[in-house]
């Protein structure tokens, strides 16, 4: 039964060993559209990005809540900032900034209203922002942010007393991620 046991810890110990070797998944494939850069949120990297040098701005590509992927370069809260912060190729993004939620908090008070007619109300949410170079996967830096008033652009409004949770607004990111962008 005790060499059973040893048996089973030792098993045990190379599985958790495989698996926490087989974090930060490297891809060969070029870049050809932003699935191939939203990947890196889930530890996937291209080695064919990007690198992140040379004189600035940087591009980064700006990941929302929950990988939400449409419109991710036509991001409508970035439009207006330039190339760097509304990348036109996915080859040339340096930086991706993966916006993970921490959790939600109080109503605000303020409601939010959708094409169908129906509102939603709006509760704070707080937001990790951690930013990775494209090429290498590595952490580059982290930032917080405390969403209250900016409404999601889509929400799912048809249950009973809707609510939705604040997302950042594009002053919020920009003051977030503007030291990474123009890191010379």
């Amino acid at each position: 039964m005790r060499i059973r046991f040893g048996y089973l810890i030792c098993s045990a110990a190379l599985l958790l060993a495989g698996l926490v070797g087989c974090g930060g998944k490297k891809i060969a494939e070029p870049v050809t559209k932003v699935s191939d850069l939203v990947g890196l949120c889930s530890g996937r990297h291209s080695t064919t990005a990007a690198a992140y040098t040379g004189a600035p701005p940087h591009p980064i590509l700006v990941v929302r809540p929950h990988g939400a992927v449409q419109n991710m370069l036509e991001n409508p809260r970035l439009a207006g900032l330039g190339p760097a912060w509304n990348p036109p190729d996915p080859a040339t993004v340096q930086l991706v900034a993966c916006t993970e939620s921490d959790g939600g908090g109080a109503d605000t008070g303020l409601l939010c209203p959708y094409p169908s007619g129906r509102s939603a109300s709006l509760r704070m949410a707080g937001y990790t922002v951690t930013v990775y170079e494209a090429r290498t996967g590595a952490k580059v830096g982290q930032a917080h942010i405390e969403a209250r008033d900016t409404c999601p652009l889509s929400a799912s409004v048809y249950r009973e007393e809707p609510q939705v949770y604040a997302t950042p607004s594009r002053q919020q990111y920009v003051n977030a991620l503007e030291p990474f962008v123009s890191r010379r």
